[in-house]
């Protein structure tokens, strides 16, 4: 109900004739907008402000978080039927949408930030984003930074090894085939949750743990409910930012111009902002000192990887269907 009602207002806003010589950008992302302990509010923020600013305030955006209009899949789709312009989500939120996205999300595909950040801005991520505008109604704008490689959380064990995971529930992403075959080569259980409820689950016990950056561990209030940390390393799963295209088109060149120019310069601005997080106390250097904290050597990162990827590169692989190429794309991608 309360989502339908924030829809309702969206709509009734865009008719409002104060608006009328202005252009409205609506923007939603699923994260507490905290421009100073969260990338993607950092992110969505920046771009208001460059729009504000060098449109003279004709190009107006409007932040929707905390996942106001719903969960990532609510507002990717939210975004293609044009209710709203604009949205950053998970990954996950979008694979049912666009399958080939699914091979970022390789375990220990990445040893170190700047390997992703080659990956998603060379060659292979500019031949997705011209792909996945020409297969649907969206854009990719680009690849937000999500403060970090994930960790494990959970409440009561001090994961060292795989065998260590055995029987915990983990938060799985619904639909999302890579995450739960991660969770279940562990012999770990995947329980889905919508990234609205995961401190509510984690909180009454329904979650023994989850996997996340530390910037967002810690804006999401996660630390208050769980003890032990694992610094894996296990994924960089960036968020995609998507935009309606024909909203986009709809606008002049000049303004257009202008909306990516701001939509890099946020991003920019997103991946700055996480070198910053990842050495302070809104991160991996404030979850040390808030929970207790192991951190895996080469070796112990290696026994993970080793039975943590056959598995999930075989499930993408089966749900990408005719786009199995992806994989190969994805891989030869990676640095040597």
């Amino acid at each position: 109900m309360t989502r339908m009602l924030a829809i309702l207002g969206l709509f009734l806003l865009s008719l409002h004739p104060a608006w009328a010589q202005k252009t409205q950008i609506f923007l939603a992302h699923a994260q507490p907008q905290d421009p100073t302990g969260d990338t993607v509010a950092a992110v969505a923020e920046e771009f208001r402000k460059i729009l504000d600013t060098e449109s003279d305030g004709r190009l107006q955006v409007e932040i929707f978080p905390d996942g106001i209009l719903g969960g990532n899949r609510d507002m990717t789709v939210l975004t293609e039927k044009g209710i709203i312009q604009s949205a950053l989500v998970t990954v996950g939120g979008v694979t049912s949408l666009y399958p080939p996205l699914m091979v970022t999300q390789l375990p220990f595909a990445f040893d170190t930030i700047a390997d992703a950040h080659a990956t998603l801005d060379g060659p292979f991520g500019i031949a997705m984003a011209l792909d996945f505008k020409a297969r649907t109604k969206l854009t990719l704008m680009g690849f937000a930074d999500p403060g970090g490689f994930h960790v494990l959380t959970n409440l009561d064990r001090q994961v060292e090894t795989p065998d260590d995971m055995w029987g915990m529930k983990l938060r799985a992403i619904p639909g999302f085939a890579p995450l739960n075959a991660m969770i279940e080569a562990v012999k770990a259980r995947p329980v889905d949750v919508s990234s609205r409820d995961v401190l509510a689950m984690l909180s009454t016990g329904a979650l023994d743990g989850q996997f996340s950056p530390p910037s967002v561990i810690m804006a999401s209030g996660f630390d208050n409910v769980q003890k032990n940390a694992t610094v894996l390393n296990v994924l960089y799963s960036p968020y995609i930012w998507v935009f309606n295209s024909a909203s986009l088109n709809a606008l002049s060149p000049e303004d257009r111009a202008l909306v990516h120019r701001a939509a890099q310069r946020a991003l920019d601005a997103g991946r700055q902002m996480a070198e910053r997080l990842d050495g302070s106390e809104q991160g991996l250097l404030g979850l040390t000192k808030r929970m207790r904290v192991i951190t895996l050597n080469a070796s112990a990162r290696r026994a993970f990887r080793d039975v943590m990827q056959p598995p999930v590169q075989d499930a993408i692989i089966d749900a990408l269907g005719d786009d199995q190429p992806w994989m190969d794309r994805f891989l030869s991608s990676l640095p040597h």
